[in-house]
């Protein structure tokens, strides 16, 4: 059986859309000036009929499995595998080789394992997956990727030595403080995933649990023996007499709405009135007739936040010494109903990215890219919201044109390119002397000829990420004639992703897949970057999900936030369509408090039950998010954020997207928000161009 390789980008455009064709349709010419179609399948030429199924395809539609030779897939961080050794094989439900089917696999991306040739590496300790596929017919006899994930598991070097780490606060009697443990291989590598076993020989004295949470039982000390693969140390702890007499907890009594946070400040006195410093605190909360799986939730720094209406009882406790206050929590009544102000309708290919923006003939556009095949940047009059008006569209030589931006005066546009016929993609620029009409002015390949996936404006310069390098690739437009690199930035990881990149106010956000989000100076100066050399402020990383964007913004409460999306197709969180689950893609947003922009702290999350979260905005103490299948979504994000704030009843609106004449009907896909003066406009991968409105009033909260 050959084993062709097959990029990951590809295999989450087929999956979420299951849509790829034989070649490019063919597109006919825009409009002429002064002229304006019905809607956009009339620049787009009749529909290609659908190709018959090949015996490939026919064979594809009968794998019910992929059989390997290892499954799991196990190595060790530094130990390669041949994907031939592995001996990937199509079978059907009887456990029989299928002939002829198409196998097809994604490149591992990632920091746990790369695949580069056919050749698995391990890189750091963790699980990841390998997708296999096969292609099928679909829909109409279009092929379609059936998608088989198969299970690879990194683990470390064997430990060869153990450090006790312990913590900052003191051991007193009645509290349970956690220690950590450090675990060394031979060449002085940290594990991160290890087993660890405790025991202490004088438990009177100092418990341990097998998390490593120490209990101080009375004054003394107490050795504690820790182990792990054969490995063991010891460490002597003291346990303290407890000098607490009394907690001082403010404030005493609060009335607020769900999702609001208190910030309760306790403090340990001892009787003659003195603050106990190191000794730890530990924050409870607890309402009559209240949910267990829903209700308040109290921080370790000790900040309250309700999702649910109700009386609260906060405490404050170390050792046997307790102090309490109560909170009244109300409804947030922050609901407003979402109506349909317009429509562009695009039901015969797939639409991508949108910018919305004044041009210089006063009136208001709305530029919006296209997917999988369609090849072109439609052109939408948007000076009436409730009537779109398609003016044009820009046809280029790309089977993607993902995203869409236009520079601040509104003079030149940037299209990206990825799956071009002469494998040269690159950038395009547009002339916006007649908005309604873009005319391409150049076309910038040099370096970029793996294909661009997203591009960010910023002053004369565009910040374009390559699929080809993995770094953001930054090229001056001060001449849109003659565009040239003048500097280039990227991460030295192995599996590394770039997918996304933001500037605002001098600082730039880039969104590298599971490398996570990284913060940069590219102009804010405080920390030696320039537009052209950017200089890393710091990053931050999650376990689940992969990093797809990042919005900054900063309320009106003076709090900073970055809103970070993820995105996470493949396994069971595919469309049906595809031959998988049939609940769609998932991933949600993650808030990061970055009052500190040195030290990114994730305080809370947006997470919409059974969607995924694709593109955002945020303004006006708003954040918009087109949440895929979960179609418009506008949230609450004044004052202080914690917490999950879908359950605080912070969601304000909410607008499905799906139409019954889409590329595919009655299937919300929501792709990308941007607010523009009073409405919202939506681009949906499905159905095209969407604007909405907010309105007083609503319908019931979703939360039940």
């Amino acid at each position: 059986m050959t084993l062709r390789p097959w990029t990951f980008a590809l295999v989450l455009v087929l999956a979420s859309v299951a849509c790829a064709s034989s070649g490019p349709p063919a597109s006919a010419p825009g409009p002429e000036p002064g002229t304006a179609p019905p809607d956009a399948a009339a620049l787009e030429g009749p529909a290609p009929e659908a190709p018959e199924p090949t015996p490939e395809l026919l064979a594809g539609d009968r794998v019910a499995e992929i059989r390997l030779t290892r499954d799991p897939i196990e190595l060790e961080v530094g130990e390669t595998v041949s994907l031939s050794d592995l001996d990937p094989t199509p079978v059907d439900a009887d456990g029989v080789a299928v002939e002829g089917a198409a196998l097809l696999s994604a490149p591992l991306q990632g920091r746990t394992a790369t695949m580069d040739g056919g050749r698995i590496t391990g890189h750091q300790e963790g699980d990841t997956e390998l997708l296999f596929a096969v292609m099928a017919p679909g829909d109409g006899g279009n092929p379609s990727p059936r998608i088989f994930p198969k299970r690879v598991v990194v683990r470390g070097a064997p430990v060869t030595s153990l450090e006790v780490i312990p913590p900052t606060l003191s051991v007193y009697e009645g509290t349970a403080v956690p220690f950590d443990v450090r675990a060394l291989t031979q060449d002085g590598t940290t594990r991160s995933r290890i087993e660890l076993e405790w025991r202490s020989r004088n438990p009177e004295i100092a418990s341990v649990s097998q998390g490593g949470f120490v209990r101080g039982h009375r004054a003394g000390r107490a050795t504690l023996d820790v182990s792990a693969e054969g490995v063991s140390v010891a460490h002597v702890v003291e346990v303290r007499e407890n000098p607490v007499h009394s907690i001082e907890l403010s404030p005493a009594s609060g009335s607020v709405r769900t999702g609001d946070v208190v910030p309760f400040r306790a403090v340990p006195r001892t009787e003659d009135g003195r603050a106990v410093e190191d000794i730890l605190l530990t924050y409870s909360v607890s309402g009559e007739g209240i949910r267990s799986d829903l209700g308040a939730a109290v921080y370790e720094d000790g900040a309250f936040v309700a999702e649910r209406p109700g009386n609260y009882q906060v405490v404050a406790s170390t050792g046997h010494v307790s102090a309490s206050a109560v909170v009244e929590a109300r409804a947030r009544d922050v609901r407003e109903e979402a109506v349909q102000v317009g429509l562009g309708l695009v039901s015969h290919t797939p639409t991508s990215d949108l910018w919305v923006f004044q041009g210089r003939d006063g009136r208001d556009y709305a530029y919006i890219g296209t997917h999988a095949g369609g090849q072109k940047m439609f052109a939408w009059d948007v000076t009436e919201p409730s009537r779109p008006v398609l003016t044009d569209s820009v046809v280029v030589d790309a089977r993607v044109v993902n995203d869409v931006k236009v520079n601040d005066d509104a003079s030149l546009a940037v299209i990206t390119r990825e799956g071009a016929s002469d494998r040269r993609n690159g950038i395009v620029i547009l002339d916006l002397t007649e908005p309604a009409h873009p005319e391409v002015l150049a076309t910038y390949t040099e370096g970029l000829t793996g294909g661009v996936h997203n591009t960010f404006i910023a002053g004369d310069l565009v910040y374009a990420v390559h699929n080809g390098t993995l770094d953001v690739h930054i090229i001056d437009l001060s001449d849109p004639t003659a565009p040239h690199e003048v500097g280039r930035w990227g991460i030295d990881r192995p599996g590394k992703y770039l997918h996304d990149f933001w500037v605002v106010d001098g600082i730039g956000y880039a969104s590298y897949w599971d490398d996570g989000v990284w913060i940069l100076d590219v102009g804010d100066g405080r920390w030696g970057g320039t537009p052209t050399e950017p200089v890393v402020i710091s990053s931050y990383e999650y376990p689940e999900g992969h990093t797809h964007v990042a919005f900054p913004y900063r309320n009106s409460d003076g709090h900073d936030y970055l809103f970070v999306g993820d995105e996470i197709f493949g396994c069971e969180e595919c469309v049906s369509r595809a031959g998988l689950h049939e609940d769609g893609p998932r991933g949600f947003v993650h808030v990061l408090s970055m009052n500190d922009p040195e030290n990114p702290v994730e305080v809370g999350r947006y997470e919409v039950p059974e969607a995924g979260a694709h593109n955002l905005w945020a303004t006006d103490d708003r954040l918009y998010v087109a949440y895929y299948q979960g179609g418009l979504r506008v949230v609450d994000i004044s004052g202080e954020l914690r917490g999950d704030l879908y359950r605080q009843g912070r969601e304000v609106s909410w607008f499905p997207t799906g139409h019954p004449e889409g590329y595919t009907p009655n299937s919300p896909m929501a792709w990308g928000p941007q607010p523009y003066r009073e409405n919202i406009f939506v681009s949906d991968l499905n159905s095209g161009l969407w604007v909405v409105r907010l309105e007083p009033g609503s319908s019931d909260p979703l939360i039940p």
